[in-house]
């Protein structure tokens, strides 16, 4: 339901940044951080979350192919995902020069599609499981790359912080989470790579339209077996 991602634009420049994809989509130092601290959902691996992600974002169970059709009623976010206008852009799928959050008030899906993977239009995405499933891999790829590089920019690295505990403080409350890639990534779909930056290196918690918070989706899915070689780079 991501609705603040940075446009590559925006964030990454060919004169300030190239992207090095064996240290962002394959990096040895997080498989092994992950191999060595397994926590107490280690058994269950990337797809596992991909189904409980599912079910979070659209209210159907696991397995129901419902997920795919569903378009949420206030937002119209789509699919599976719930994916956004503006990821779509950002993943190649769609174009838009007025989207949500930018000129904007819902994912009202007045651009155009640009048949990448065969797809040009919204009821195709949504009759489309398989693009879906390649669609999520692919920003997660994105999420895990910015991530990477927004936290560089603050003089951190992301490694530091995997595996590790840490208590964030949420309305004068504290909550205690271990830090794991896959909840990294989960939250992230969720607020945007920048609100976990901010997060992880600043304790500054966010909320999403509904009012859910960015540390739900970090403690809910964390502990998945996952590494950056599930993901893809669009």
């Amino acid at each position: 339901m991501y609705t603040e991602l940075l446009l590559l634009s925006q964030i990454l420049s060919t004169d300030s940044f190239s992207i090095n994809q064996s240290k962002y989509t394959q990096s040895e130092t997080v498989v092994n951080l992950y191999s060595q601290h397994k926590s107490q959902k280690s058994q269950k691996n990337f797809n596992d979350m991909l189904e409980a992600l599912g079910e979070r974002e659209t209210g159907f169970k696991s397995g129901d192919l419902g997920q795919y059709n569903f378009v949420n009623p206030q937002l119209y976010f789509l699919g599976k995902y719930q994916f956004a206008e503006i990821l779509l852009i950002r993943l190649g799928y769609y174009r838009a020069t007025s989207y949500f959050g930018n000129g904007a008030k819902k994912n009202y899906w007045r651009g155009t599609w640009t048949n990448k993977d065969g797809i040009n239009s919204k009821a195709e995405f949504l009759n489309s499981p398989e693009v879906q499933e390649k669609a999520i891999r692919e920003a997660f790829g994105v999420y895990w790359q910015d991530i990477n590089y927004l936290i560089n920019k603050r003089g951190k690295s992301i490694e530091s912080y995997l595996s590790q505990v840490k208590t964030f403080n949420e309305s004068g409350k504290p909550k205690t989470i271990k830090i794991t890639l896959s909840g990294i990534i989960a939250a992230a779909h969720l607020k945007g790579p920048d609100k976990v930056v901010d997060l992880l290196v600043s304790g500054k918690v966010s909320q999403d339209p509904f009012g859910t918070s960015i540390l739900a989706y970090l403690s809910e899915f964390g502990g998945y077996e996952t590494t950056p070689k599930d993901f893809l780079l669009p």
